[in-house]
């Protein structure tokens, strides 16, 4: 895998889950650090979390990726990625509707025949409660 990859991968979140569900091994290992989530081996549940990030209206709400680097090779690797969001409703339980915020995250992925088998991110909750007004 590589960065254009990546970039693809993280370009479905918005609006083609089907697609991006296609990418993912029956057996996996999934976690978002900082929504404490761990998935295993569980595509309902996965597909579940993703639709949260499915945007119907962009005037309304958007959730915008962009990834700028890349180390490893086709079984294990690692991005780094931009997110801007304008946020429909709350967020972390911080009032955030109509706000825009930005900040970066890194995936760790790896994988088995061309499909996902691990996937670990963390992302800079900081900036984010910030630019909502909840830290100073």
């Amino acid at each position: 895998m590589n960065k254009d990859w990546a970039q693809h991968w993280i370009g479905l979140f918005a609006d083609r889950t089907d697609e991006l569900m296609s990418l993912y091994s029956p057996r996996f290992e999934f976690d978002d650090i900082n929504f404490g989530l761990h998935i295993e081996n569980d595509l309902a549940a996965l597909r579940e979390f993703f639709s949260g990030f499915v945007i119907k209206d962009r005037s309304t709400a958007y959730n915008d990726f962009d990834v700028f680097d890349y180390v490893g090779d086709d079984r294990l690797g690692s991005f780094q990625w931009t997110w801007e969001a304008k946020h429909a409703g709350d967020f972390l339980g911080v009032p955030a509707a109509g706000k825009v915020t930005k900040t970066r995250g890194v995936t760790v992925m790896g994988w088995d025949n061309g499909k996902i088998v691990l996937e670990r991110s963390i992302w800079d909750s900081t900036p984010v409660l910030r630019q909502l007004g909840a830290i100073g």
